[in-house]
């Protein structure tokens, strides 16, 4: 995997962080610890993060974060254990997902862009595989597809369901109106995955 160099101080955040969710494991063993570990961060969208050079670190530190920082660092730490890996853009439409959302969110999905979900895939004993860590354990009651128990060898669920068709009168990705929207469903997203979550307990 290719990216961006990092800072000294930046690598060994990552590298004290990757001992320390595999000290003492199998490579078997290693790999599911690191999905189970970025999986169960609470998934969260926090846009000023975005343009951040530390959007991990930040992501770790505050125990929140969405689908890009997740697989990154789950790519990077993959890379360190010897894993091949590639990332996998799927588009998708909050719209056309299954989950269980609120009237508020309902109301808000209809004016929002197309967008795009960021995982990847991992060469796992000679096979490539898609591996998606993306929603936390506590998600699953709200009908997310939570890969709740990874065996470290299979594919997983990716966490949307993709769009590839172009349909017409649909708002794009780059759509001038897409923050404005998008700045009101994120708040209310994140606001109804924390009651989903407090449910959970």
């Amino acid at each position: 995997m290719s990216g961006r160099l990092l800072s000294g101080q930046e690598e060994e955040f990552r590298k004290s962080l990757l001992k320390k969710w595999i000290r003492d494991l199998s490579p078997l063993d290693s790999r599911i610890s690191v999905f189970t570990h970025i999986r169960d961060i609470p998934y969260a969208i926090i846009p000023e993060w975005k343009s951040a050079d530390d959007t991990i670190r930040m992501m770790v530190m505050e125990n929140k974060g969405w689908c890009g920082p997740k697989h990154r660092l789950l790519m990077w730490m993959f890379d360190q254990m010897g894993i091949k890996t590639e990332p996998v853009l799927i588009p998708f439409r909050w719209q056309d997902q299954p989950f269980r959302y609120p009237e508020l969110i309902r109301q808000l999905l209809v004016l929002l862009p197309d967008s795009t979900h960021l995982c990847c895939k991992a060469c796992l004993d000679n096979q490539w595989h898609i591996i998606d860590a993306t929603w936390d354990s506590a998600l699953i009651n709200a009908d997310f597809p939570v890969n709740c128990r990874w065996d470290g060898m299979s594919d997983t669920i990716p966490a949307v369901s993709g769009f590839y068709p172009v349909e017409k009168n649909r708002l794009p990705i780059t759509s001038p109106k897409a923050p404005f929207y998008q700045i009101n469903f994120i708040k209310e997203l994140n606001r109804w995955l924390e009651e989903v979550r407090l449910n959970h307990k």
